[in-house]
């Protein structure tokens, strides 16, 4: 068990990295959803939980033990310095969490979805990469449909994250995500070549 080969499916907001996830799962490849389980992780995991309390006080948890949403990212993201430190502290977390998880299956090839690769360290627990991308325009257009965002609030984020053209210099795999191509023939030809 744990000798799969460990596949990082990654890309830009908008590019269709969750669509791409979605359809390997279907295949009947399991995907770590590394945003997803971030989330879980903030309110189960003792590290987690002390560092946020020490950083930004009791405020972050409510008396249910969730997490006070509204009060962290008040915190978090008003400051670039405790964007790094909330990312320093969860981040490694995360990545322990995913090698534990992939270790215990006993299949050809699993995946873990990220936006943050590289920054988060992920990097080190990946054999290969997939990179899902679209042009700029069609990934505004996904994401303010997709989450309300207005369009200086998308090219904002936009510009926190590596561009598509780094990620593609540093990819092993790229599928490119436009709505006249469907992913599911790239998707499986990349599945092929990778449990032969």
């Amino acid at each position: 068990m744990g000798n799969c080969i460990k596949l990082a499916i990654t890309g830009g907001i908008g590019s269709g990295k969750s669509v791409a996830s979605h359809i390997m799962e279907v295949m009947g490849v399991p995907v770590y959803d590394c945003d997803r389980r971030a989330k879980e992780l903030m309110v189960t995991d003792t590290v987690i939980i002390k560092g946020l309390t020490r950083m930004f006080g009791c405020e972050c948890y409510n008396e249910d033990g969730s997490l006070n949403k509204t009060y962290v990212a008040s915190r978090i993201f008003t400051d670039d310095d405790n964007i790094k430190r909330v990312n320093s502290l969860v981040h490694p977390v995360v990545k322990r969490d995913f090698e534990e998880w992939a270790a215990c299956k006993d299949v050809p090839v699993v995946a873990v979805e990220t936006a943050v690769l590289y920054e988060s360290g992920i990097i080190e627990s990946v054999d290969k990469v997939l990179v899902v991308w679209a042009d700029k325009e069609t990934c505004i257009r996904r994401t303010i449909a997709r989450s309300g965002m207005s369009r200086n609030q998308v090219i904002s984020r936009m510009q926190k994250q590596m561009s598509s053209d780094e990620m593609l210099l540093l990819s092993d795999y790229s599928l490119y995500n436009d709505k006249d191509k469907p992913l599911l023939p790239g998707i499986k030809a990349l599945l092929d070549e990778l449990q032969s």
